[in-house]
């Protein structure tokens, strides 16, 4: 193995040293050391690409000549590294290795928080803490790869806040399938891949060795840039290590007609300078068409300023809508609901005021036809200081219980254990706080009773002592209940910016239950709406991309219809549309959002007579389809904001299309 690559570290500084702790000795026997003097190594060699920063790098190898001890690297970069080896006795396997932040070379001494995390581990993957060549998180499979087989590696990166995760995967030729091996993250800083090159390496060292030949082919060599593009890699720096007990000559690289080539050991011939560039006199076509799924790249929207998906307009039907709650003079805002059990039972809260103002709760037994009177709420739901949420959570246990959210800082949590008849007072969940929390809070995968919630911050609300930066930066993050919404573990940031606002994540589980998507408020006003994708319950999530106009608005809330549509509610922010400023729903897929689309069509619920403020929605699906869905807004011109609630069934509003 190498020593770690380090970012600003040049590829030819590179060097062997004692494979002290990795897999590969455990299956090689320990042999003499060679008499003084003499070599007991072949040299290793590099390839060393000119590349941009990237968050995919791909590369395709084939080993032409081999013996045990032999490592085929294809895929490093300046915190890791992926290939293949030949141990002995016919054992053959594929590495993944990440280094942790930390110096030194005594795994068992590195800090818990500094270590790498392991946060995939595939079916079959051996995984283990190496030190002695620096320390970190390796990952090993059975691989019996052959000679003159063509060998794909992928490697994914994802920055999240200070950390960025890797994922690596492998192609397996059996299975015709890409195979996710392993994901780690490391602190880097917030850094993407970068510093790529490829080695070989023998590691058997036993001056035997150092007469055998190794041999490797790397082409279609592709990364894709942090802008989504792909770039080829045409450009290739020939180096080699240095240590005196390596031999020297017998190394060599080049090209082999359209492909870069690596050898060391036997009777290899130098046929060029160390240090110089091998540049391909063509490059590769086209990016790779076969990549895994969760390294695809996501279409793109088609990102109008608008949209042009047919508008309905039910604003007009009065009949459809329903007061919950109206107070002269009294600004009442931002309401959040929760469905309960029976099908028919709905909690609403909302505050008296903008965000900020006492706690008002109301029900409806009849699925929000009509409304009961204000409920009593403990005495310090008055000193709420931001818009409440309300969900329903249930333990390990099955026990059910409703939370209320109240933000800014301290985040606060009322619970009530018997369906909102009677509740905690407001507690302190920890020391932090932010805006609208929760966004969103979804049952994870990972374990009965776990939760995972997200909210935003702008820097002023996350610490008792926050203030807004310049440039503003807002932070989005995510935390997670393992007891059934009873406590909360710290946020973990898992994005932030200033180029763009990204706030009030309002999450959707696809229909095969496998990702979760979040989609983002821009507040900023200067782009649409984004979305970001996670694949493993959180853990990770994609970089986020842009929305189609169609789904641009504020505090967006999604519901599956039974025929599996989706109905989702939000503040109509769109830059160019009729309606902006307006509560309105879209209609379409979950599929459309992945690709990108547009959708079926969007609805105007309610007009309202402001530029903007209203429509923080709770939406809600009755066993028969009905869609009740309840915000606030200026409905009367001259008048504060109050309650509404609007129903309807997709199959009314499919009609006005025909």
């Amino acid at each position: 193995m190498h020593k770690r690559l380090q970012s600003k570290r040049p590829i030819a500084s590179l060097h062997s040293i004692v494979f002290a702790v990795g897999f590969c000795v455990l299956a090689i026997a320990t042999v003499p050391v060679s008499h003084a003097g003499e070599y007991r190594a072949a040299r290793s060699v590099h390839l060393g690409y000119q590349a941009p920063p990237a968050d995919v790098f791909y590369v395709e190898m084939t080993v032409d000549k081999s013996t045990d001890g032999s490592y085929f690297m294809a895929c490093g970069w300046d915190t890791g590294y992926f290939g293949i080896q030949e141990l002995g006795n016919g054992r053959k396997v594929a590495i993944f290795s990440v280094w942790d932040p930390t110096r030194g070379d005594d795994p068992n001494a590195v800090n818990p928080e500094d270590r790498v995390e392991l946060l995939h581990q595939g079916d079959g993957v051996r995984i283990r803490r190496f030190g002695g060549e620096g320390t970190g998180g390796q990952c090993m499979t059975d691989f019996d790869w052959q000679i003159g087989q063509t060998n794909r590696f992928c490697v994914a990166a994802t920055v999240q806040s200070n950390k960025t995760a890797y994922a690596g995967y492998l192609w397996s030729p059996n299975q015709n399938a890409w195979k996710h091996l392993v994901t780690f993250r490391t602190r880097t800083g917030g850094r993407p891949l970068a510093g790529f090159y490829s080695f070989i390496e023998d590691f058997r060292r036993d001056g035997r060795s150092v007469q055998e030949v190794r041999r490797a082919r790397y082409f279609n060599v592709w990364i894709r840039k942090t802008d989504g593009q792909w770039q080829p890699i045409t450009r290739a720096r020939f180096t080699a290590s240095g240590a005196e007990w390596e031999s020297k000559e017998n190394i060599d690289a080049g090209l082999a007609g359209t492909q870069f080539y690596l050898a060391t050991g036997g009777d290899t011939k130098m046929s060029r300078e160390l240090r110089s560039f091998i540049e391909l006199t063509a490059a590769p076509g086209a990016p790779p068409a076969s990549l895994p799924e969760a390294v695809k790249p996501l279409p793109s929207a088609h990102l109008q300023r608008g949209y042009s998906v047919p508008l309905i307009d039910i604003a007009s039907e009065t009949n459809r809508q329903v007061i919950v709650d109206r107070e002269p003079g009294q600004y009442l805002g931002h309401p959040s609901t929760v469905l309960l059990e029976d099908g028919s039972t709905i909690l609403c809260v909302y505050p008296k005021g903008h965000g900020k103002g006492a706690i008002v709760l109301k029900r409806s037994t009849d699925g929000g036809l009509t409304w009961s009177e204000r409920l009593p709420v403990p005495e310090n739901w008055a000193t709420s200081l931001e818009t409440p949420t309300i969900h329903r959570v249930v333990d390990d246990k099955g026990r059910k219980r409703l939370i209320v959210w109240s933000g800014l800082y301290p985040a606060r949590l009322a619970v009530s254990e018997d369906d909102g008849v009677t509740w905690t007072p407001l507690q302190p969940v920890g020391d932090w706080g932010g805006i609208v929390v929760m966004g969103s809070v979804v049952p994870l995968k990972t374990g009965p009773g776990n939760y995972l919630a997200m909210f935003h911050d702008d820097g002023r609300y996350f610490t008792r002592d926050g203030k807004l930066s310049n440039p503003v930066v807002f932070r989005l993050y995510q935390t997670i209940s393992k007891d059934g919404g009873l406590t909360w573990s710290f946020p973990r940031e898992i994005w932030h910016g200033s180029d763009v606002h990204l706030c009030e994540p309002g999450i959707i589980r696809s229909p095969d239950g496998k990702q979760l998507a979040a989609l983002l408020r821009e507040n900023r006003r200067v782009r649409n709406s984004h979305v970001i994708f996670s694949n493993d319950e959180g853990q990770t999530w994609s970089a986020p991309r842009e929305l189609p106009g169609a789904l641009t608005g504020d505090r967006h809330t999604a519901k599956y219809a039974p025929d599996g549509r989706l109905f989702i509610s939000f503040r109509d922010t769109t830059l160019e549309s009729p309606t902006k400023g307006d509560w309105v729903a879209w209609v379409g897929r979950y599929e459309d959002i992945l690709a990108g689309r547009e959708g079926q069509y969007r609805v105007r619920l309610m007009d309202n007579h402001n530029a903007w403020d209203c429509a923080y929605p709770g939406v809600e699906v009755l066993p028969d389809g009905t869609i009740v869905t309840v915000t606030y807004g200026h409905w009367t011109a001259g008048e504060p904001p109050y309650i509404v609630c609007v129903r309807l069934k997709l199959a009314e509003l499919d009609e006005r299309l025909k």
